[in-house]
């Protein structure tokens, strides 16, 4: 009765996807080592079933068409072991810092843990203001802002520190190979500040195809939603290399009707260019401030393929700069 209740509630909450979302979290937290040793083939059956049930078709996982498509193709797939390094969030920035031989667009580390009893034994070497995350999540999702750690007691943030430990969150639901290999941490980071000085921090996220940078569009408002960010109505606004609007957007988010140009948008666009040569794709993440952009994350795949680029047009356009060599997918 009770698990009835639950299907009741999440129909009420989403419609028949959210029921959809949440079975695959139960299956994902309760099933998880089984799932994590499946064969290639099933893997690439059970997200081919989702990509059917989302978009009402199926397609060839050899001969993907649109970007969207490419995707799904790229997280079954395409192997390359510096992905993993990259999708964790701890080891993303000496893979940055060697990159570009320059700390300057890594955000500061406090610390990185691997339970919570391991962070409530540092707590108090950690400065007063700091951000938590987990090193594998995306889209927002698991992370703690601390403005003033004397006002913030550990025990009140546990439950949500738990979060960022649970199975579901090493990205296996979506089939993401980068992620199979990690292991969910928490990692301490500066705090930091959106240039004008308030908390309404923007992100810029660039598109970028081998050492190409196509687009990029902006974000706001991503932790309004606590409990889930990732599926909150939030403005993604795209725009060309001149800063001009183009009329794109991404699954049913809405676009704002201005945004101002980041003041170091032309050297996001350079450091975009060096850190995407060598992967057929990559979404590279910016914050700017005061005396310089930082670099958020590096995404192989937006959204897990789930929210595709509009119009179809734009989805096909973007799918013919997205070549992924033949030669680096595993054969099923």
């Amino acid at each position: 009765m009770d698990m009835i209740k639950k299907a009741v509630e999440a129909i009420q909450e989403g419609g028949s996807k959210n029921l959809y979302r949440k079975i695959c979290d139960y299956i994902d937290y309760h099933y998880k080592p089984a799932k994590n040793e499946w064969k290639t083939i099933d893997v690439v059956k059970s997200d081919m079933r989702q990509f059917a049930y989302w978009f009402g078709y199926r397609f060839d996982i050899y001969n993907p068409r649109t970007f969207t498509e490419k995707v799904h193709t790229y997280k079954l797939l395409y192997r390359d072991a510096s992905m993993s390094e990259i999708v964790d969030k701890y080891t993303f920035k000496t893979f940055i810092s060697k990159k570009l031989n320059s700390d300057q667009y890594v955000i500061p580390a406090y610390g990185v843990w691997d339970s919570i009893d391991a962070i409530e034994s540092t707590w108090a070497d950690l400065p007063s203001e700091f951000v938590l995350k987990s090193t594998i999540s995306s889209d927002g999702n698991n992370i703690i802002f601390v403005s003033n750690k004397d006002k913030v007691s550990f025990d009140s943030i546990r439950e949500d520190l738990k979060k960022c430990f649970l199975p579901k969150n090493t990205q296996l639901n979506g089939y993401s190979q980068a992620y199979y290999s990690l292991r969910p941490r928490v990692l301490a980071e500066q705090y930091v500040h959106e240039l004008s000085g308030n908390d309404n921090l923007k992100d810029y996220k660039f598109y970028c195809f081998n050492g190409r940078v196509e687009f990029v569009y902006t974000t706001s408002r991503v932790f309004e939603n606590k409990e889930n960010p990732s599926e909150a109505d939030y403005p993604r606004t795209f725009f060309d290399l001149d800063w001009n609007k183009i009329p794109v957007s991404l699954g049913n988010h809405p676009t704002s009707n201005y945004e101002e140009k980041p003041v170091h948008f032309q050297e996001m666009i350079e450091i975009s260019k060096i850190l995407s040569e060598g992967f057929p794709f990559v979404r590279i993440d910016f914050y700017d401030t005061i005396f310089s952009p930082l670099l958020g994350e590096m995404t192989f795949y937006p959204t897990g393929g789930t929210k595709p680029l509009k119009p179809d047009s734009f989805d096909k356009k973007m799918g013919d700069l997205f070549i992924i060599p033949p030669e680096k997918l595993i054969r099923i």
